[in-house]
């Protein structure tokens, strides 16, 4: 089980020096609104390929006070007792790097890349089901990321598909060649995309089905894909012919319309109850929180129990909408699976719930 034991921040966000030690479990980050928790979990989520949980441009990591100089994120990564030193930092305000051992080469990195995951809570997570379908698709696309390092690779090649795509249609006088060619890429990238998030949806569905049973939580529901195309070419992965026959059909449409009318860039991600098909969407936000939760500690048996994978768990601002069950789902995560937990709030008070073995961690 690997884990962080500590975090050292240089000019990094409202941090001009910072230092924290973690313990190998649940760590409860405390401090006022504004002094930086959210901030500390971001700095760990940057450890991991990409631009962190927040999705912030370089240039506004850096501390504002010293807007001139670069950020840098020293931490100490153990995993079955070999220390791994991870240092991140911006290059010219422009570009994230990755050290391990003051090694940066691509056998290194990976390495390291497989040592471990992390899996994020975030205040706007507990209206997933009532927010925009990208918000969906990237949490779905995100939970396939801990696991499958290329599949970011897969969906930003599919996104600049589509777009070169839009630019030929426009021209009156594109080249025939050159269109097929990004067509049959996109149904390419695409069919990868709707493979992964099928394949992704029945493991988390299967394992949220063991987690009801076993652990008696009471909310019963399925995650479906819902998309036309998708639906009506069953399998489209399968057989990727007609998945560019069809973009072929639809260039006039999509020229007059702009974009690209099928494919997973269009699909949403629904929640729905087992017993009457209840859309999740109408539940109230603490019960949409504890759908979230339940996703995530199925995420986590996953990762945990079939690829040996032992996901870092960041959760930011936690304590909102706070019911029994929810609770119950935070004491599961904590205290029965071997992972290790960042939780942020204002007071200590609101964690009484949590084993005394909790870690504090003050911001001042």
């Amino acid at each position: 089980m690997g884990y962080f034991k500590d975090i050292n921040l240089n000019n990094f966000r409202n941090f001009e020096k910072f230092f924290l030690e973690f313990k190998n479990g649940c760590n409860i980050i405390l401090g006022k609104n504004g002094s930086g928790k959210t901030n500390i979990l971001e700095s760990l989520s940057l450890i991991e390929k990409g631009r962190g949980f927040r999705k912030e441009k370089i240039e506004n990591l850096i501390n504002f006070n010293n807007i001139n100089k670069d950020f840098k994120i020293f931490s100490l990564f153990n995993n079955e007792n070999i220390d791994y030193n991870i240092a991140t930092f911006s290059l010219n305000k422009s570009k994230k790097k990755i050290t391990v051992n003051d090694n940066h080469d691509s056998t290194s990195i990976k390495h390291f890349e497989s040592l471990f995951s992390i899996i994020y809570f975030l205040p706007e997570m507990e209206r997933l089901f009532v927010s925009s379908p990208s918000f969906r698709r990237n949490f779905l696309d995100r939970l396939i990321f801990n696991f499958n390092k290329d599949y970011n690779k897969v969906v930003n090649k599919y996104k600049k598909s589509i777009i070169e795509r839009q630019l030929l249609l426009k021209d009156s006088q594109y080249d025939e060649n050159w269109i097929q060619n990004i067509e049959s890429n996109i149904a390419e990238y695409g069919s990868s995309i709707y493979k992964n998030r099928e394949e992704h949806i029945s493991v988390l569905n299967r394992t949220l089905k063991t987690i009801n049973s076993a652990k008696h939580f009471s909310n019963d529901f399925v995650l479906k894909i819902q998309d036309n195309f998708y639906e009506t070419n069953n399998k489209i992965y399968e057989n990727i012919d007609i998945y560019v026959s069809q973009l072929q059909l639809n260039r006039k449409k999509d020229f007059f319309q702009g974009g690209c009318s099928i494919g997973p860039h269009r699909s949403d991600i629904l929640g729905l109850n087992k017993l009457n098909n209840f859309n999740l969407n109408q539940l109230s936000t603490g019960q949409q929180k504890t759908i979230v939760l339940l996703i995530i500690l199925a995420q986590s048996e996953y990762l945990i129990n079939e690829l040996n994978l032992h996901p870092i768990v960041l959760l930011d601002e936690i304590c909102s909408h706070l019911d029994d069950s929810n609770r119950e789902l935070l004491l599961y995560l904590t205290n029965k699976l071997k992972v290790q937990v960042f939780m942020t709030g204002t007071e200590k008070k609101f964690f009484s719930f949590l084993s005394t073995k909790a870690h504090y961690c003050n911001i001042t």
